[in-house]
């Protein structure tokens, strides 16, 4: 790998909550110096800004030419933020980008676990349920300690003004548990909180970290949550995975992202699970005692109100269940996607049919092997798509015409094929905005035996995605929080 520990000059550059790169881990990334991954910010950066050079050591990196991609920095002139009504004017991206579809085998890390044949993948976590859930939560906990103190940096990541609405996004099946999925009753609310499924309990806690007035002006999505429960109205209490199993018609799948505004304020009102709609192959791999629906030409996710416990679930919890992928947060028009819907085109379909074909300011996709590219991206002029994906890394893409008429084939896609995170040159791919910021996670403990470290993910991949190679063939890639520029709302 590249030695990182020389001089860093990137000249100009785009306005933004910061830039640069920091360790995270235990000590909240504050350690004084610069990581390893300090080239990576660098390059990063270079694709907000032009003529942008990477001296590392005092020798020259050469110049990344990126004149046709410094949309950040117009973006932000193109709304005035006092021609907003509402208490937002902007918003930041954080992802945390950790590789979520498991350990390889071919690496000696599927050691005593099922292997899927077909991808030679396994699960990477606790074997028990409740110890893995609560080392997961405690990975999180991590991920916001660090974003809490970022305030406190000389130059934080984080955008402080209160008028930018930072969304951090987790990856799809950041929650999927060693079966395949979770029981239903592990979502269990019950009248006595002793009695509370594990994900209620799970629940709970996470409500306990976010509801800090730190994450005040935070929209959280929670990555996604898998579950399964028997078609059989006198089994649906019992665990799928417990009893034999040939078809997965005799199964109900879901699998939903929480999505949770931050803050003291926000403590009593109503947050939001969005439903996933359509199975990818990828969502059950054939690892487990949990059929595989892809196995069984079953491609679509049970309604909420299928289940027996689901809805009586969400109604208590006072969760709307979202299964149009819209949502409004202080005015602000968001559209919710999860993998396969998104190249379905489950948000700009539900827009046509149930909201007359208006745009949205923000377009959120949490996913495990999908790119901005291969879906529509139904963005007002001036809207932002976010993605935080759990194969590769994560992209943001500025809707930059102003066209009356929105064109589902050129906004953000370049393509229809596309499946790279942000190309190189070619119509409809200077829309695409690069990194500000990257906090890698190397230090952090808990993430040992929970990402595979020849997954591709974090800074460096992203860095892949843009055409450069700061990675060794045989380094292990560690997860890290990517942060993007503050982009202004739409008017």
């Amino acid at each position: 790998m590249m030695e990182t520990d020389g001089l860093l000059t990137v000249p100009g550059g785009a306005a933004s909550g910061g830039g640069g790169s920091r360790g995270g881990g235990s000590d909240g990334g504050n350690n004084g110096g610069c990581s390893r991954w300090a080239l990576v910010a660098a390059v990063c950066l270079a694709a907000l800004a032009a003529d942008v050079a990477v001296r590392i050591g005092g020798a020259s990196n050469g110049a990344v030419d990126t004149s046709s991609a410094s949309v950040a920095a117009s973006v932000a002139d193109t709304v005035p933020a006092a021609s907003r009504k509402g208490r937002y004017h902007a918003t930041q991206f954080i992802s945390f980008t950790i590789n979520t579809l498991g350990g390889l085998a071919e690496f000696g890390e599927c050691e005593g676990r099922s292997v899927d044949p077909a991808s030679g993948s396994c699960y990477l976590g606790d074997d028990d349920i409740e110890s893995d859930v609560n080392h997961r939560l405690a990975i999180f906990e991590e991920v916001l300690y660090i974003l809490r103190n970022d305030v406190f940096q000389e130059e934080p990541e984080i955008d402080r003004d209160p008028g930018v609405l930072k969304i951090l996004a987790l990856p799809e099946f950041f929650l999927r548990g060693p079966n395949g999925a979770y029981s239903t009753k592990a979502l269990f609310d019950s009248e006595i909180d002793e009695e509370d499924g594990l994900l209620i309990q799970l629940a709970e806690k996470v409500r306990e970290l976010i509801f800090d007035e730190a994450f005040e002006d935070y929209l959280f999505v929670l990555g996604t949550v898998i579950a399964a429960e028997s078609m059989n109205p006198d089994d649906y209490q019992k665990k799928p995975w417990e009893k034999e199993l040939s078809d997965a018609h005799d199964v109900m799948y879901f699998n939903f992202a929480p999505v949770y505004r931050g803050g003291p304020d926000h403590k009593g009102t109503k947050q939001h699970i969005v439903m996933k709609q359509y199975i990818s192959g990828a969502d059950f791999l054939s690892r487990s005692k949990l059929p595989n629906p892809s196995d069984f030409d079953v491609h679509k996710y049970a309604k909420a109100d299928k289940s027996k416990i689901l809805a009586e679930t969400f109604e208590k919890r006072n969760l709307t269940v979202v299964t149009d992928n819209y949502l409004q947060f202080d005015g602000i028009k968001v559209g919710i996607e999860i993998c396969l819907d998104h190249r379905m085109g489950a948000l700009w379909n539900n827009l046509r049919t149930k909201h007359n074909s208006d745009l949205v300011d923000v377009q959120l996709i949490t996913s495990a092997g999908m790119s901005i590219e291969r879906g529509p991206n139904p963005l007002k002029p001036g809207g932002v798509v976010y993605l935080s994906d759990g194969e590769a890394s994560s992209a943001a893409c500025v809707r930059t015409d102003s066209e009356a008429v929105f064109d589902p084939n050129h906004v953000c896609r370049g393509k229809p094929g596309g499946i790279q995170h942000r190309p190189h040159g070619g119509p409809g791919y200077t829309s695409f905005v690069g990194l500000s910021g990257c906090i890698d996670m190397e230090r952090s403990k808990l993430l040992a035996g929970y990402y595979s470290a020849h997954q591709p993910q974090g800074c460096a991949n992203t860095l892949r995605t843009y055409g450069i190679d700061v990675m060794d063939k045989f380094k292990h890639y560690p997860p890290s929080l990517e942060v993007y520029p503050t982009i202004e709302l739409p008017e």
